[in-house]
This record gives structure tokens, C-alpha cells and sequence, in this order.
């Protein structure tokens, strides 16, 4: 079963990734080639599920439990991969989750609160359109980004709108919020602006918001001339905000502050960027590309301390001990300190993929990463 690698022309959804594994696509450019894996990577636990639902599965870690999107809103014991609960799936099917002090907001066409310990139904709210944003969350409000370039904050006690703000102004093209972080007393959202009726035109936006009362500090536009671009996975490490272009294939660095671009790396001019996001860990920033690199990189230069080709796209990182792990159907684990490979699961020796293979992103939680499969949910050791 072979593994897809995207090239800028072409950017299918999950689900047709998922269903088309078996296609060929470009060639690796060849340029970092893996070192033969010599370790294992150890399974925990293994939870058989039924049914996976459809598209890329979002999912959420606290010191209880394990909160997946697989047949509704599911969770699972950290510890010995139990079932605790589940809600079954609504009319709406949830596109993404958030756990935050005890309370679990899952969003779609509205956004709700469930009790992570019980799964009882706190609160829900409705949003003004389609919720498909990462939703982030703090002591104080959840985060929700929409369909209708609006940022929404909500009480995470009762749901009560504390604030909503129109980031961009009114266009004649779809302008979705695709990504929001929150960080101090500022929420960062990511926009993608549409230009034409296809979509195929874009440009992305990524908007800093003062997270007490929805007031734009500042914008910057992602936009070359005759390029489509975006802005999508985003993170902060110390000054800066760590941010990819999926369709331009680049990375990107700015200063968080004022909104200036200070860096920018731009990968193989045939291959899209990354759909995660940066690990910031040690001040060391790490992330996972449909270039089929795993990358290490110096957020304040954009430097790259060492990059591992791992033969596909990648949609997915975690940073777990010493190690890295990277998702492209199959996982890999890497060495932290040189991009070292040092296994591989659901690869066989030619680097195909067998029966079982990842389609969520991945979670690390003390020396563990959490994920789920095509066939179940899963827990392995970084130890």
C-alpha cells in the first residue's frame, strides 16, 4: 500500500487521502533519505474501534483521559486504553475538540460543553456558521473561529458570548477562520480569504486579537503575486509566532508583537507545506510537512538544525522525551537531537503501509503519544 506525497498542484481532502493510499504520486526528491530504523516502537495499549467516522480525527489529552472524534465524541482511559464514555454523534458531525479545566468544547454548527470526567452535557451554543476552526480555550472563554470571518469568545462556565469580532472586512468570497491559538492576553487566528468563486485564488491573513475584548491589534497578509496562499498550523515560541503556508510551501516567523514577518523558509518549490503545526519545546521548534521532511528549526532565525525525509507527506508531529514523532500513515520516531530515525510502525520493509495505518493528528502526554488508527485508538511509549 503506497503512501501519498502532495504535490502543489493538487491538495485532496482526508477523506480522499484515506481512500486513495493505494495511488501513486510524485517521487521523493531523495535528498535526506531515512536512516534504516534499528528500535522498535512499543504499543501500550490498543482499543479496537467499530467505526472511525469520516475525515481527519481530531482529538485532546488531559491527565485523565484521552478524547477522540470516533463515533462521536469518545473517551478513553489514559492509563489502560478503557472506554469511560461516549456521546453519540449529533445531525452535525463535531470537526474538532478542546479540553480545558475539566470541561470538554466540542464544535460544529454550534459549540458545546461536556463534563471530561462524565460526558455529561454542560452548555451549547450556537455560532452564526460553520465552526471548522481549531478551537483553543483558556480558564476564562473558549475561542471559536467560523465560516463568516468572525472570531467568537464564550464563557467556558455557561457559553455566554463574551465578545465576537469580524477580523476581516466583508468580501465577496468565502473568508474562513481555520486556526486560532491563545497565548498571554492575545488570541492569534489564522484566516484564509478566498478570491474567486472556485476558491482556487486565496490569500491568508493571520490576525492578533486583544482576548478580553475582541480588538484587532494588528494584521498580516501571507500574498504573492499569481500564488495561491494560506496560513494554517501556528504557534508560540517565546517572541515569535510560528506559522506554515500550506499551498506556498512555506514556513514563516513573526515577531508576535507587531505582525512583521521576521523569516521565511520555503520548501521544495513541486511540494505543499504543512498542515501541522509547530512543537515548540526547549526553544526548538518542530514540525511535520507535506514535503515528506520532518523538520527541526531555530524559531528566532528560521535556521534549519537538521531535517529527515520520511518518504511521504506528513500531517502530523508530536515531541515526546527525546524523541519526534511524525505521522504519514505510518509513524515514525526520530531522535530529538539529530533527526536520527530510529522506527517505524505499520511500515513493512519496502515502506508500505499495511492493514493499520494513523488518520488522526498526534498527542504526546508524558512519555506517551496517543492517536487513532484506521482499526483502533492507540497508545506508545517515547521511553
Amino acid at each position: 500500500m503506497k503512501r501519498y506525497i502532495l504535490p502543489r498542484c493538487f491538495r485532496p481532502p482526508w477523506t480522499l487521502l484515506v481512500l486513495a493510499i493505494n495511488a501513486v504520486a510524485c517521487a521523493p526528491d531523495g535528498t535526506t533519505a531515512p536512516a534504516e530504523p534499528r528500535d522498535k516502537i512499543e504499543v501500550v495499549w490498543r482499543t479496537p474501534i467499530t467505526a472511525s467516522g469520516s475525515g481527519r480525527e481530531d482529538l485532546a489529552i488531559d491527565d485523565h483521559a484521552f478524547y477522540t472524534l470516533v463515533n462521536g465524541v469518545t473517551a478513553y482511559d489514559l492509563n489502560s486504553g478503557a472506554l469511560l464514555w461516549n456521546v453519540p454523534e449529533s445531525r452535525h458531525r463535531a470537526l474538532n475538540l478542546v479540553v480545558s479545566s475539566g470541561r470538554l468544547f466540542v464544535s460544529s454548527t454550534d459549540v458545546q460543553a461536556i463534563d471530561a470526567r462524565t460526558g455529561t452535557a454542560l452548555w451549547r451554543t450556537a455560532v452564526d456558521s460553520l465552526a471548522r476552526t481549531e478551537t483553543t480555550a483558556d480558564d476564562r472563554a473558549v475561542y471559536v473561529g467560523t465560516d463568516t470571518r468572525r472570531v467568537v469568545a464564550l464563557d467556558v462556565s455557561t457559553g455566554r458570548p463574551l465578545w465576537s469580532a469580524e477580523v476581516l472586512a466583508d468580501g465577496a468570497y468565502r473568508e474562513s477562520v481555520i486556526g486560532i491559538v491563545a497565548h498571554g492576553d492575545t488570541v492569534y487566528a489564522a484566516i484564509i480569504q478566498e478570491l474567486n468563486q472556485s476558491g482556487g485564488a486565496k490569500r491568508g491573513w493571520m490576525v492578533a486579537l486583544d482576548r478580553n475584548t475582541g480588538r484587532v491589534l494588528w494584521r498580516y497578509v501571507n500574498e504573492r503575486l499569481n500564488e495561491p496562499h494560506d496560513v494554517g498550523g501556528h504557534a508560540v515560541a517565546g517572541r515569535m509566532l510560528l506559522m506554515n503556508d500550506l499551498n506556498g510551501g512555506a514556513m514563516i516567523g513573526l515577531d508576535r508583537f507587531t505582525g512583521q514577518e521576521v523569516w521565511r523558509k520555503t520548501g521544495p518549490r513541486d511540494r505543499r507545506g504543512a498542515w501541522d503545526s509547530f512543537k515548540v519545546v526547549d526553544g526548538v521548534g518542530y514540525v511535520a510537512s507535506n514535503d515528506t521532511h520532518l523538520y527541526s528549526v531555530d524559531p528566532e532565525s528560521g535556521r534549519t538544525i537538521w531535517q529527515t525525509g520520511i518518504d511521504a507527506s506528513a500531517s502530523s508531529s508530536a515531541v515526546c522525551g527525546d524523541k519526534v514523532f511524525a505521522d504519514a500513515f505510518g509513524l515514525h520516531m526520530v531522535r530529538r537531537s539529530d533527526g536520527h530515525v530510529l522506527a517505524t510502525l505499520f511500515l513493512d520493509e519496502n515502506g508500505s503501509v499495511g492493514s493499520s495505518y494513523v488518520i488522526s493528528r498526534l498527542q504526546a502526554r508524558g512519555n506517551r503519544v496517543y492517536f487513532v488508527g484506521n482499526d483502533a485508538v492507540y497508545a506508545v511509549t517515547c521511553k
